[in-house]
């Protein structure tokens, strides 16, 4: 009696463990970061393009291609400009913010909130400052001097953003670093 109850009792938790399923798996969670993405889209009005406009509606986004919910809207850009080549030290200055209904911005560009801009070499993936996006964006608009928004999917942004699944919008405002 012992031992079939034994069997019993190992058969009863096999089969709850099978049925027990994580409640936040990383697919849910990017499923999840796509919603947000989209309800946010959706709440701001934005016109997402699939080639870059002549001239910018104020609620156009290009969709970056190759990278699914990666949008940007130049602002500024100016075509006579120095143009962006690996290596190129950036300057940055940027506002981050959260792309749900009821997020707060985190960091501004005034000098009271600090003084300089940041800045990082185009391309070097192990600079502290590094971001996917903000790479792309920059190779995008290709031309120092360019201000531009960005909705940036977890898997192109910070270390932190990509291991939270947290997408971010960003404001950034860029020049190359003259030698």
């Amino acid at each position: 009696m012992t031992k079939h109850l034994t069997i019993l009792l190992a058969a009863i938790a096999c089969l709850s463990l099978v049925g027990c399923k994580p409640t936040n798996t990383y697919s849910k969670l990017l499923a999840d970061e796509k919603k947000v993405i989209n309800d946010y889209i959706e709440r701001e009005g934005i016109n997402i393009v699939d080639e870059i406009p002549e001239t910018w509606g104020e609620k156009d986004y290009y969709a970056i291609p190759g990278y699914d919910n990666l949008y940007i809207h130049f602002i500024e850009q100016n075509p006579s400009a120095t143009e962006v080549k690996a290596g190129d030290i950036i300057l940055l200055r940027y506002k981050k913010y959260g792309l749900t209904a009821y997020s707060d911005t985190t960091r501004y560009w005034t000098t009271d909130d600090g003084g300089f801009p940041i800045s990082f070499q185009m391309g070097n993936m192990s600079d502290p400052y590094y971001c996917a996006g903000w790479t792309l964006a920059i190779q995008t608009m290709k031309y120092s001097g360019g201000h531009c928004r960005l909705i940036c999917p977890s898997k192109q942004g910070f270390t932190e953003d990509n291991s939270s699944v947290t997408p971010r919008g960003y404001e950034l405002k860029f020049t190359i670093k003259p030698f």
